[in-house]
């Protein structure tokens, strides 16, 4: 009876913190398909540019976004062990961190937009159309660095309904102006694909003050109040130890996912249109468990800072399951209406019939990826992030790449043979990932415990 309460009011609370972050990730994935949707209805080409060019765009954002997990995990300690007072000071070294990360990825793309962009494989058309959207967008990574870090910090707080704001604002906003740029209504001037990016900088900046705003108004942190001389180079550290391995194991996804992209581009054009509209669905497939995943996060971070181990190890196991459930109910749904669905974005017959094949290797694929998804989340939540980051680097270089190539090149797979060789990587992890958490081997991995001393607690 206790067990079925515990879980009850345990799912109640899983609930509350990840349903926020569904509707932020929904949204987000809802104005990238009306995007795509805008951008087929003017040239199919720049849907393979743009594409290209947020896959390049994807990547960064887990450069910065190191910052984001280990203040995520290190502040969701320190509340379950009841040492708030330490939090200031993590908030002024991740935000001055993010601001440092992002200038330099903003630099980035700002001076290396074409050769970037030659690199994933392009043809010379593609990156003319590309090269003003990456470097646009890219050159305001910053302000989405500063974003994201506050956002991190509100989540960890339990305030994830107000999060949600920023990007429900900024998502609107930018889709406001994409329709401007590219249909030039009320006699607009017409700005292509660049005035996709420029709408995109403007509604992240409106969601940026938003977000400070915020900060200052639930938590109590003035942006205003950062300063170098409170920047606590043992906390920096930390959110380097837990956030670089951790982050690492996402940017290794994406990273892969780029080289990906160059292999389906030697396929031709109608393949990597295919890739663009099927990447854009299947987002919607795996919302729920990435949104129960950071919820699950949350919580287990804070059972793990309170020394309740075994509380976190059964919430992970559950969410897990939950997870799994979601993501193929939703994905057979989506296998089943495919055509209708792709009718949306094109007519190309080509194109919807990659995708139908395409989409049937999918079920398969998301539900082992809702399986890494939670689980990755718990243990990075629990302080043991390099696990998941090896085996990320193991299975996805070694195997799914070499897979990709063979399966989609010499084997004549296609996109489908790409598709396969997602469902062997994410399978083969989500087994290491069961394994791992049911050893509970993470248990020893915590940064903080909620009997720590003030000694221990001040050498963080």
């Amino acid at each position: 009876m206790n067990k079925r309460k515990f879980l009850t009011i345990s799912d109640r609370e899983l609930f509350f913190l990840s349903w926020p972050i569904f509707i932020e990730m929904f949204l987000r994935v809802v104005i990238g398909n009306i995007n795509v949707w805008m951008i087929s209805h003017y040239s199919e080409p720049a849907v393979a540019a743009v594409g290209a060019a947020n896959q390049l765009l994807n990547l960064t954002v887990f450069i910065y976004g190191f910052i984001t997990v280990g203040t995520q995990i290190i502040i969701a300690q320190l509340i379950g062990a009841k040492q708030k007072e330490k939090i200031p000071t993590v908030i002024n070294s991740a935000l001055f961190g993010a601001l440092v990360i992002g200038l330099f990825i903003s630099l980035m793309f700002l001076f290396f937009a074409g050769p970037l962009l030659r690199f994933m494989n392009l043809d010379q058309e593609l990156i003319s159309i590309g090269d003003g959207y990456l470097r646009i967008f890219g050159g305001s990574l910053f302000i989405s660095a500063i974003t994201a870090t506050i956002i991190a910090v509100m989540r960890s707080h339990g305030f994830t309904q107000p999060a949600l704001l920023v990007p429900m604002c900024a998502s609107i906003l930018a889709v406001i102006g994409n329709y401007v740029a590219l249909y030039s209504p009320f006699g607009l001037p017409h700005l292509g694909v660049d005035g996709l990016a420029a709408s995109s900088v403007f509604g992240n900046t409106i969601g940026l003050l938003i977000a400070c705003y915020l900060l200052k108004k639930h938590i109590g942190f003035s942006i205003l109040s950062v300063r170098i001389r409170n920047i606590s180079m043992e906390f920096v550290k930390k959110i380097l130890a837990y956030g670089l391995p951790s982050s690492g194991e996402s940017l290794s996804y994406q990273g892969a996912q780029v080289v990906v992209t160059m292999i389906v581009a030697s396929l031709g054009s109608s393949v990597l249109v295919a890739k663009s509209y099927v990447t854009a669905i299947s987002q919607f497939v795996y919302l729920i468990a990435s949104s129960l995943s950071q919820g699950n996060q949350i919580m287990i971070g804070r059972n793990v800072g309170a020394g309740e181990f075994s509380r976190a190890r059964a919430r992970g196991m559950r969410t897990m399951k939950i997870g799994v459930v979601a993501s193929v109910s939703i994905c057979i749904v989506t296998w089943i209406f495919i055509e209708p669905i792709m009718g949306i974005f094109t007519t190309n017959v080509e194109v919807i019939a990659i995708a139908k094949g395409v989409f049937f290797v999918e079920i398969f694929l998301e539900c082992a990826r809702a399986i890494n998804m939670i689980l990755v989340g718990a243990l990075n939540a629990s302080g043991d992030v390099k696990f998941p980051l090896i085996c990320s680097l193991l299975v996805l270089w070694v195997i799914s790449l070499p897979f990709s190539y063979s399966l989609a090149i010499f084997f004549k797979f296609g996109l489908i043979g790409v598709w396969i060789a997602y469902a062997i990587d994410e399978g083969l992890r989500s087994i290491f990932m069961i394994i791992r958490w049911r050893s509970g081997v993470w248990k020893n991995k915590a940064v903080v415990h909620k009997d720590d001393t003030k000694e221990t607690a001040a050498t963080l």
